[in-house]
């Protein structure tokens, strides 16, 4: 039989050391998760950052090969052949 003493000891031990011990674990796990999000949104930020600079990269190449006097004396060409096309 367990006296009181036993008792008394294992009452402070569920009514407060556990449920503190529990919110400890608890209150850690919240702080891993956060970190984890925000080393994911670092993550996320730098692949967009990669995709943006790829785009502009591609719109810059886009730009050169429009501002090309060739290209465009070819577009010139392909209009006028076309235009001569429809009026025969």
């Amino acid at each position: 039989m367990m006296d009181e003493g036993m008792i008394f000891v294992l009452v402070i031990l569920f009514a407060f050391v556990l449920p503190i011990v529990f919110i400890g674990m608890w209150t850690g796990h919240k702080k891993d998760m956060a970190k984890m999000n925000i080393e994911l949104g670092k993550s996320e930020k730098q692949n967009m950052l990669n995709e943006f600079s790829a785009i502009k990269k591609r719109l810059e190449v886009l730009e050169a090969i429009v501002t090309d006097k060739k290209y465009q004396l070819n577009e010139e060409f392909n209009s006028l052949n076309q235009n001569d096309s429809h009026i025969n």
